[in-house]
């Protein structure tokens, strides 16, 4: 009897670890997906505040 509640303390500590795994990596997944729409969301509000005037930048003055 000894041996077999051994195996089945072993089979629930390990069940038990999967599902600990199982959520982490979800966990982690759902925590780069907001970092992978929050860089896009940056990208776009960048790209607004970014809009200069058509005359900036089409000429450069350099004197040596």
């Amino acid at each position: 009897m000894d041996g077999i509640s051994q195996v089945s303390g072993q089979n629930v500590s390990s069940a038990t670890q999967v599902f600990a795994l199982k959520k982490s990596l979800q966990a982690e997944g759902q925590s780069v997906l907001s970092l992978v729409q929050g860089a896009s969301d940056a990208g776009t509000q960048i790209s607004q505040a970014a809009s200069n005037p058509a005359h900036l930048g089409q000429s450069v003055d350099v004197r040596a």
